[in-house]
């Protein structure tokens, strides 16, 4: 097949006429993207091909082993409400379905978003063993836009389609149910099977097969209605709006015409790309894009990881490493630590074993004394401290991975070094640029998303949570309830509000962050008071022996006696405080350069701080609500903490020049011209 295994050099449409079958191949950047440029040269080779009188099949394909991965990300990510994503993707679908010749779609490597889209508009399907399909839009608040709603249900059913609209991963076409989309699952070479496919379809005078005019999905219609019904009991409260209304778009595709269907779902699209939830997640994959991106690729793995330290990090990050493929050696200096840890690695990792080859992780693992594992590394990461005097080789890298100074490189996990998806990496005043770079390279080995920060020890998700915790306590000076402020967290979708947090940390851990004049650290009184927080059932809560917190008369009593009265504000001005409190804590770090860009913020706040993903981070709350406003309630707030209430000047500046933070974009602070417009 012409172009199905060479390089994709250039955009465009490789085209090539053979034995009747016109070869349209897709040929573009990154997976065969389709751009608008693309889709509008695949329009004209399509309309050239059914003028041809000597083209008697046409077939799409893929160049580089790929079909199409579908929309540029950056092109989805940073819609605005009055621009709109592929403007010709469906009409393209729709030139395709409606083909007066038979459209085979060769598919191999991915088929995804509107890539699988194109897929579902051809005629036939014909695909390559280990082809993935997916359609994943509403990962970023977006229904499909070129007809997946209304054509997919009608090959598969309600049930399937729903299942592979709203699961958010790409899967293999030649397992059950999503097989039943093919008409050949290639055994051979591509190319020939499609060949061999033309051949039967002209022999037996098969023609165009439109997915429109498909009703093997409504066989059933009361079992359609049934999996309907059930999909949006589940999607109901769904904060992403995206998926209510591919539910919705599905039950249309049985019971209006095609067309009308094909309607219902572009209004959808419409509606989910204007919405507050839809902006919010397509800011949080543009900044996860911005951060990856600012991380450098190439870096080949330079020897074994050390890790040293028996401390609570110790484990899980030896745990994290090994399930990355590192060589680690681990240094203790009590044997019994390492012991226990052994078999809780064991336990952890299970009977893993590494790709085709039989071994265990834990075969990649040796442990003895601090100096000796240190001895031939090439990484030396200390997970608590008392390590630092350890000998290392001369060039080997020393990363402080604990809450420490840091002079040279720190990483800085949260809550584990397992789980969570970012790392901040702390370059110090003495970090070397070729350095950091060598750890960036690790956490992306790990699976991470490397931050940079720079600092001396601080990271970003410390002075976050310091400042939220600073806030709420600042709203209880003012006469506010722990209960009221962690509820209007709770109402917004903010699971863990500051105070049901703290008491979950444990409220004697947190007597030393630092508060204003006049200004109360309640975790400490708390503490004094003989509530220790969720260990010791009572805390700003009381807790029950289910580990659920209420609200506790005592604590309200307590802190009554301490501050005076105050009627209770709104729930929307409590939370839009502590919003506006974190979004001016980011405007500091971004003026000094702590953070990169605004984005980090954002993605380091939704981590650290839990903050729910369909809205955003404080940066991009600050955008949502506007510099003006943002600096106004500021302003307005009469706390003697004015550390944390002081507008920043950038926010007066913003409001001046009608922009915000740009987000999206990982734009730096003002001062460097870097804003989102909001004309």
């Amino acid at each position: 097949m012409a172009g199905m295994d060479g390089a994709a050099t250039l955009e465009g449409i490789d085209e090539q006429i053979e034995d009747g079958i016109a070869w349209l191949g897709l040929s573009g950047r990154d997976g065969n993207r389709l751009t608008a440029s693309l889709c509008a040269a695949l329009d004209a080779a399509l309309e050239r091909a059914e003028a041809d009188a000597a083209v008697a099949c046409i077939v799409l394909h893929g160049a580089d082993g790929c079909f199409s991965k579908g929309e540029l990300p950056s092109e989805l990510e940073e819609l605005a409400p009055q621009t709109r994503a592929l403007p010709g993707a469906a009409d393209l679908c729709l030139r395709i379905e409606r083909c007066s010749k038979p459209v085979i779609a060769a598919l191999q490597g991915a088929a995804l978003g509107t890539g699988a889209e194109l897929a579902l508009a051809a005629h036939y399907r014909v695909a390559s063993p280990g082809t993935r399909f997916g359609l994943t839009n509403h990962l970023l608040g977006l229904p499909p836009a070129a007809g997946a709603t209304q054509r997919l249900p009608r090959l598969l059913g309600a049930g399937p389609a729903l299942d592979l609209l709203l699961s958010g991963k790409a899967v293999l076409l030649d397992a059950a149910p999503q097989a039943a989309l093919l008409d050949r699952l290639a055994q051979g070479p591509l190319d020939e099977e499609v060949r061999a496919f033309c051949a039967e379809l002209r022999a037996e005078g098969l023609g165009p097969r439109p997915s429109a005019a498909r009703r093997e999905g409504f066989a059933d219609p009361a079992e359609y209605q049934r999996a309907v019904a059930a999909r949006r009991a589940e999607t109901a409260k769904d904060p992403n709006p995206a998926r209510r209304e591919i539910v919705a778009a599905v039950e249309a595709a049985q019971l209006l015409p095609f067309a009308s269907g094909l309607a219902f779902e572009a209004d959808a699209y419409e509606d989910c790309r204007a919405s507050e939830a839809g902006r919010a997640l397509r800011a949080c994959a543009a900044a996860e894009r911005s951060a990856f991106e600012a991380v450098p690729r190439g870096l080949a793995r330079r020897g074994h990881v050390a890790v040293l330290g028996d401390g609570p990090l110790a484990v899980p990050m030896v745990q994290g490493l090994l399930a990355a493929g590192e060589e680690v050696d681990w240094g203790c200096d009590t044997p019994e630590a390492l012991h226990a840890g052994v078999i809780a690695l064991r336990d952890r990792l299970g009977p893993q074993t590494d790709g085709d080859d039989e071994t265990s992780p834990l075969e990649r693992l040796r442990v003895g004394a601090p100096a000796e594992m240190a001895a031939a590394a090439r990484i030396v990461l200390l997970a608590g401290p008392g390590q630092r005097a350890v000998p290392i080789p001369e060039d080997a890298i020393r990363v402080i991975a604990y809450p420490a100074r840091v002079d040279g490189i720190g990483l800085r996990f949260a809550p584990t070094p397992v789980a969570p998806r970012l790392v901040e990496v702390i370059a110090g005043p003495g970090a070397r640029a070729d350095r950091l770079a060598e750890v960036e390279a690790l956490a992306l080995r790990l699976g991470k998303l490397a931050l940079r920060v720079q600092s001396g020890g601080e990271s970003l998700g410390g002075r976050l949570f310091d400042v939220l915790c600073r806030a709420a306590d600042a709203l209880v000076d003012l006469g506010q309830s722990p209960d009221a402020i962690d509820a209007a967290c709770r109402v917004w979708g903010w699971r863990r509000g500051p105070f049901v947090r703290r008491d979950q940390m444990g409220l004697d851990r947190l007597g030393a962050q630092q508060r204003g004049p006049d200004a109360a650290n309640w975790a400490s009184v708390l503490a004094g008071a003989g509530r220790p927080g969720r260990s010791g059932d009572a805390g700003f809560y009381d807790w029950d022996a289910a580990g659920k917190p209420h609200a506790s008369a005592a604590v309200e009593a307590l802190l009554n006696e301490k501050r005076p009265a105050a009627d209770p504000m709104p729930a929307a001005r409590l939370r839009a405080l502590l919003l506006a409190a974190l979004a001016n804590e980011g405007a500091r770090m971004l003026e000094t350069g702590m953070a990169r860009c605004a984005s980090d913020i954002d993605l380091v706040a939704l981590q650290v701080l839990d903050l729910p993903r369909w809205r955003g981070g404080p940066m991009h709350a600050a955008s949502e609500l506007g510099a003006a406003a943002l600096r106004k309630a500021l302003a307005e707030m009469m706390h003697p903490d004015r550390e944390i209430w002081a507008p920043h000047p950038a926010w007066q500046a913003l409001a001046a020049a009608g922009g915000d933070w740009d987000v999206a974009a990982g734009a730096g602070a003002p001062t460097a011209g870097r804003w989102l417009s909001r004309a």
